[in-house]
């Protein structure tokens, strides 16, 4: 189990509702003609579940904003 206090802390958007959690890690599922992503996330009351990875957003870093290219 890894260090708790070193899980990224994510907002998970699921039908229209922000969820905040932790993320665990990703699963990946094959089968014969396809395969599947998916991103193990635990909510701040500890229940676990699984979400697309495109719903999963990182909080832990600050995105800096993009300057205007000078010509």
């Amino acid at each position: 189990m890894p260090n708790k206090n070193a899980l990224r802390p994510v907002t998970v958007t699921h039908k229209g509702e922000k969820i905040e959690g932790f993320f665990h890690r990703f699963t990946y599922s094959y089968s014969s003609f396809h395969s599947e992503t998916q991103a193990l996330i635990e909510h701040t009351d500890g229940r676990l579940r699984y979400y697309d990875p495109y719903f999963v957003q990182f909080t832990d870093r600050q995105v800096e904003a993009k300057k205007p290219s000078k010509k």
